[in-house]
């Protein structure tokens, strides 16, 4: 099929589309801060229903509302996930131009959630939009659900799931985390890996008294310190007890997909101005590290004085916040037991564990339908194959969706961003041109689900068709032998 007249409609309303995602874009909605959550959430469900999709709001206690769309119709449905939250902006002394000015500079889109994940979300509905208008409706039943609790655990996702499975029951769902690598290259990832976000905290006396007890009163910060110490090596290695023995070995396809895979490294090391990476890695061990390496970071400390000027204090208490990216077979609940077990068997029974988030690992086939579809559509816009990671090193929700039903629905991820637009630190941004593609390709995207779900069908009925010849021939035999 020709895809000029969808993309002459794309290039006609680029402007039109840049300032949609600009719009939404100076919309604060930080889901930590709660300020204005309801607005863009009635916004993104306006741009659903502008799209040509019938929308429903679904609110679950006081958590942000979930936008829930279906567009087109068919016995093939696929599930597409997004979310309307951002990141927190950190300090605004870091960024060029404000986090939600959402200015152009140069060809470049600076605000907070351009990259993550506001601009996957216009640059989507935009091609449903173009597709539609250059082709008619969708050849299948395509059910958007866009969420806005995605940087606090998507709690209310969860709910969500566990009380609408009928809603999510799909053929493929289509997540919207990736990026254009440096050599141009699409990144496409066939799952994610899970996550157990846990709060540790130790006490002391009951609140900052004057270090002059320093000697005599405990000090949770040692203790604290001491405790995070034991679950990591001076090499960098996880060493909870037990954790590493559960690590799944990787199979052909997961080999086969890592060898593909490339780091620009010394591009990286100047983007994140680092000297070396950990543990001296490089090449394939260090692929294979990022992709299907499990984590423990600490991802933030709290204790004692850290303003200005001396005071000489001795905490009362210490709190840290570590993260475990989760590989196959380390589930959450695994994750966080075995933590408990090894901060006991090491008499740190008075370090509190709380659960902030936590994930379950999503990965997926390459020879899914959502996979195909995304990988045969790539070298049309991009002009160069895609990078297939079998696992993105990073974490979300998509257990709640595709976990929901039985066999897991397959999933595949894809988005906007290079690998210069720092999603999670300051000038977060994305090139217009990668935006105006990434609308180009989710319009191709549409097309092969539908030509491959067509595909899927027709052979099913040939099975099926096949199937009852051999059982009236069986029937037949049966009723000569009789005879």
């Amino acid at each position: 099929m020709s895809f000029t007249r969808f993309d002459r409609y794309v290039e006609r309303n680029a402007q039109s589309f840049i300032e949609r995602l600009r719009a939404l874009c100076r919309m604060p909605s930080v889901a930590a801060h709660g300020t204005g959550m309801r607005n863009v959430a009635d916004t993104v469900e306006q741009m659903m229903q502008r799209a040509g999709g019938g929308t429903r709001l679904f609110r679950l206690g006081s958590g942000y509302p979930i936008i829930y769309a279906e567009f087109g119709a068919g016995a093939h449905c696929f599930l597409v996930y997004g979310h309307y939250d951002v990141q927190p902006i950190g300090s605004l002394t870091e960024w060029t131009s404000g986090p939600f000015a959402a200015q152009i500079i140069g060809d470049k889109l600076y605000a907070r959630g351009a990259a993550n994940s506001k601009g996957d979300l216009v640059a989507r509905l935009a091609a449903i939009e173009a597709y539609q208008k250059s082709f008619g409706k969708l050849p299948f039943c395509l059910r958007y659900i866009v969420e806005g609790e995605d940087a606090l655990g998507s709690p209310s996702l969860y709910q969500f799931a566990a009380e609408h499975t009928e809603l999510l029951r799909a053929h493929g769902a289509i997540w919207d985390d990736g990026y254009i690598d440096a050599n141009g290259r699409l990144v496409i990832s066939l799952g994610f890996k899970g996550i157990a976000f846990v709060e540790l905290r130790a006490h002391g006396a009951r609140t900052d008294i004057h270090s002059k007890w320093g000697g005599i009163v405990p000090n949770p910060a040692w203790r604290l310190v001491h405790a995070l110490a034991t679950l990591l090596s001076p090499e960098g290695e996880i060493t909870v007890d037990g954790y590493m023995s559960h690590v799944a070995p990787l199979d052909e396809e997961d080999l086969r997909l890592l060898a593909s895979v490339e780091l620009d490294e010394e591009g990286l090391k100047r983007e994140f101005r680092i000297a070396n990476w950990a543990r001296g890695l490089a090449g394939p061990e260090l692929v294979r590290e990022l992709v299907f390496g499990p984590t423990c970071t600490i991802c933030g400390l709290q204790t004692g004085h850290a303003e200005t000027g001396p005071r000489t204090a001795l905490p009362g208490t210490a709190v840290a916040r570590v993260d475990f990216r989760l590989v196959p077979n380390l589930t959450p609940e695994l994750a966080i037991s075995l933590l408990r077990e090894h901060l006991d068997r090491r008499g740190f029974d008075d370090i509190e564990i709380t659960v902030l988030a936590r994930a379950p690992v999503a990965k997926s086939s390459a020879r899914s339908v959502v996979a195909r579809a995304a990988v045969e559509s790539v070298t049309e816009v991009y002009g160069r194959d895609p990078v297939i990671y079998p696992l993105d090193p990073a974490s979300g929700p998509v257990g709640a969706l595709c976990g929901a039903v039985q066999p897991p629905t397959p999933v595949v991820s894809f988005g906007i961003g290079y690998e210069g637009s720092n999603p999670h630190g300051p000038d977060e941004n994305i090139r217009l041109e990668d935006f105006i593609r990434g609308i180009k390709y989710f319009g191709r995207v549409i097309h092969q689900l539908g030509r491959l779900a067509q595909e899927a069908s027709a052979e099913k009925e040939t099975e099926t068709a096949l199937k009852l010849q051999r059982n009236r021939a069986l029937s037949v035999k049966g009723a000569n032998h009789e005879d």
